[in-house]
Order: C-alpha cells, then sequence, then structure tokens
C-alpha cells in the first residue's frame, strides 16, 4: 500500500508512519512544486493524504480543487484528529469533498479500514443483507411553539442513550463512541436543543444535507457534536428560522443506514413546512401538546393538516405536556376528543424549568423527579433496551391508590 502525504512540509510523516499497518509506506510529496509533479503518482495506484489538522486544514481544502483538477483518479484521503479543538479540520474536509479520514486518535484497525477502502485492496464486497438496517425513526411533532418539545427531546435522547451505554468501572477503558441514537433537531426556533444540551457544533443539518452522499459511519463519529453520554446531535444553527426545510429524504435515509434511532424534533414547525417525505417515512409521530385552549385549537389545525398530506393514520399517538389536575379537561378526554391514543401524560414542573435556567437537565438535578418517571413509555417506545420494568415498592402503590396520581409519591 503506497501513500503519499502532499503538504507544505514532512512533520506529519513521523506523526503517522506508527499509526499504518506493516504494509503501509508513506512519503512526502511537496505540494508548494509544480502540479506537474503529480503526473508520475496518476497510475501508481497511490493513495494521497491531505494534512486536515487545525492548522493546515484550509490550506488543505484548496489542495483538493487543484489535485481534484489536475489528477481526478487519484483516491484522496484526509489525516486529521477528532479531538475537541481539531474538529474544523474534520469539517472542512467533508466539506471540501473528502469522504475518508484517517483519524490520528484512532486505533490502528480502524485506520488500516479507512486505507484499504481508500486504495480498494481490501478483501472483495460482501454480498449485500438480505434486509438493509433501517433506524426506527420518531418523529416529536409539537403541536404549536412552547409546548416543550425540545426540553422532550433532550432528555429523552439522554436517558435512552445512558441506558444503551451503562456508566463504567473506574478502571475500565471507555468503548468506542457508537452510532446508537441521534438527535435530529429541525425545530422551530432554531438551535433550542445545542443550549439545552450545552453544545456548540460547527457541523450542522445544511451541510449534511449538501453532502448526504458522503456520510457514512465515520463522518457521524467524527463531524457530529457529542453529548458527554454519547448522544449525537445534529441540527440548525441558531438564528436560521423561517428558512424553508428543504426535502431530507436522502440524508434520513443515509442517517437510517448509521444510526440505530433518530428522534427528530419538529416543535414549532408547522405541518405545512414540514417535508412529506419526513413525515411518511417515519416510525411513529408523537403530537406534543398542552391543556391550553390554544394548543388544543394548534392540535386540531396539525391534525387537518396531518389529514391533507395522508399522514393521519395509526402512527400518531398524543403527548399531553405540562399537566395540571386544576386546569379542567383530562388528557384521556382530550385524546378521545381528537381521536388519538394518549401515550403519556407528563407532570407540570417548575424545576424542569430552573434547571433549564441555570444549563442543565433535569436529570442532572434530580435523577428521581416525577418528570422523569413519566417518561418511562416513550423511553419504551423509542427503545424498548432504555426503559426496563422496574418493580413499584408497596409505599408508591399505596400513594397511587391514595392520590389518583403517579406523581404526587414525590
Amino acid at each position: 500500500m503506497k501513500l503519499v502525504l502532499y503538504a507544505p512540509d514532512r512533520d506529519l510523516v513521523a506523526r503517522l508512519t506508527p499509526l499504518l499497518p506493516a504494509a503501509a509506506e508513506v512519503q512526502w510529496q511537496d505540494s508548494g512544486a509544480p502540479a506537474a509533479a503529480l503526473e508520475p503518482l496518476r497510475d501508481s495506484g497511490c493513495v494521497l493524504l491531505l494534512d486536515f489538522r487545525h492548522d493546515q486544514a484550509a490550506f488543505s481544502a484548496a489542495l483538493v480543487r487543484q489535485v481534484q483538477a489536475q489528477a481526478p483518479e487519484l483516491p484522496l484521503v484526509a489525516v486529521g484528529s477528532t479531538a475537541s479543538d481539531q474538529l474544523d479540520g474534520v469539517v472542512a474536509a467533508l466539506r471540501a469533498g473528502l469522504r475518508d479520514l484517517i483519524d490520528l486518535d484512532a486505533p490502528p484497525n480502524e485506520i488500516e479500514a479507512v486505507l484499504r477502502r481508500a486504495s480498494d485492496t481490501g478483501a472483495p464486497a460482501k454480498a449485500p443483507a438480505a434486509v438493509a438496517h433501517k433506524a426506527r425513526m420518531i418523529l416529536l411533532l409539537g403541536v404549536r411553539a412552547g409546548v416543550g418539545s425540545s426540553t422532550l427531546a433532550a432528555h429523552l435522547g439522554v436517558l435512552a442513550q445512558q441506558a444503551h451505554s451503562p456508566p463504567l468501572a473506574q478502571e475500565e477503558d471507555p468503548p468506542p463512541v457508537a452510532n446508537h441514537l441521534l438527535l435530529l433537531d429541525l425545530a422551530q426556533p432554531a438551535g433550542d436543543l445545542a443550549l439545552y444540551l450545552n453544545l456548540d457544533s460547527s457541523f450542522h443539518y445544511d451541510d449534511a444535507l449538501r453532502h448526504a452522499s458522503r456520510i457514512d459511519a465515520t463522518l457521524a463519529r467524527t463531524a457530529m457534536t457529542r453529548h458527554p453520554a454519547g448522544l449525537a446531535l445534529l441540527g440548525q444553527p441558531a438564528g436560521t428560522d423561517g428558512t424553508p426545510m428543504a426535502d431530507p429524504a436522502v440524508l434520513v435515509q443515509r442517517l437510517r443506514g448509521i444510526f440505530d434511532t433518530l428522534l427528530c424534533d419538529l416543535g414549532g414547525a408547522c405541518v405545512r413546512q414540514i417535508p412529506v417525505s419526513l413525515l411518511n417515512s417515519a416510525d411513529e409521530i408523537w403530537l406534543i401538546a398542552d391543556q391550553a385552549i390554544g394548543t388544543l385549537v394548534s392540535l386540531d389545525q396539525a391534525l387537518t393538516q396531518l389529514e391533507r398530506v395522508g399522514a393521519r393514520d395509526k402512527r400518531l399517538q398524543l403527548v399531553i405536556n405540562r399537566f395540571d389536575d386544576a386546569s379542567g379537561i383530562s388528557p384521556a378526554q382530550i385524546a378521545t376528543r381528537f381521536g388519538l391514543p394518549l401515550l403519556a401524560t407528563l407532570p407540570d414542573r417548575a424545576r424542569l424549568r430552573s434547571a433549564a435556567s441555570h444549563g442543565r437537565l433535569l436529570l442532572q438535578e434530580a435523577p428521581r423527579d416525577p418528570y422523569l418517571r413519566a417518561l418511562a413509555p416513550l423511553l419504551s417506545r423509542l427503545d424498548p433496551s432504555a426503559a426496563p420494568a422496574t418493580a413499584r415498592s408497596w409505599r408508591e402503590h399505596l400513594a397511587l391508590r391514595l392520590s389518583g396520581s403517579q406523581w404526587k409519591t414525590k
């Protein structure tokens, strides 16, 4: 396997060499030489490596255009790092059109797999499976802005991810990052989920749309921002409110082949603005509402619009948020009035808002809060492994019988 580092200097060779498979050798080619210097490489079967570390990313992005014009048949592989201060280089490589990336922090077997894929010298591809992997996708459709769908998505995503990846003992090494659950944030206003999760991303939904055909498991693991629990987030940057939602059919298809579960937050988005392909491809659609009369009017309008596009079917389920006993109409009455199955009722909790005002999730402040316990039916639908059944104590059973409400047990 012949590798050529095309860069202004050779310093990366020393760091890269110990990470390469035994059958690979890397040579340095000065990128400052005339473009004709690439000619001898065109038929040599080599793989061209480009330096996409932080300091060299912009320069190498320009080199990509030069190489593709001079020697378009040469396979190009970016060399970078997924360390937090180097991720902009990974994003720059993706935006430049490169699909393959050598992560300097990855184990040697992953690096070898990337090189073999790029050079096409690996074993013949296996025949495709009879049934391709297709992630489960659930849409959270807040029927109007402010009903709490983004807060709900943040807590569901982190809880489901934590259940899938339980904490390790202190002496254990952390496992490699897995593409288990993706939060797809298409809500209005944009960027709320990143705020709730205290995350900052340089790779956004629009980037993924433009490069949908290049999205694979490696790019999903390296380019998308991650919560400490391992949850991946792909959303729109703040300030993009009102931008028409492009059809994400190709992107969603790619993401469903990479992740195990997709949870898409559409809070505050009008049904007319949601691409029909997204509605049609969902496994379930959870309508998030509360007991306010304005919200119930919005729920009726949302159902009318869903019926017009053929999406008012058995996939629809109702979640009543911010339930208050004193509000009059009950969740069961709302569900009956609109002909929807009632999936869950979530209590109104001032503590939830207090935690958010401090930039924290409720599960960090009060992991046994009634709001979190009320998420159990949603977690079991999202991921059956995320909500293991636990027996209630006799005190909880007694409190339920006396109070008539599962949230008065503290």
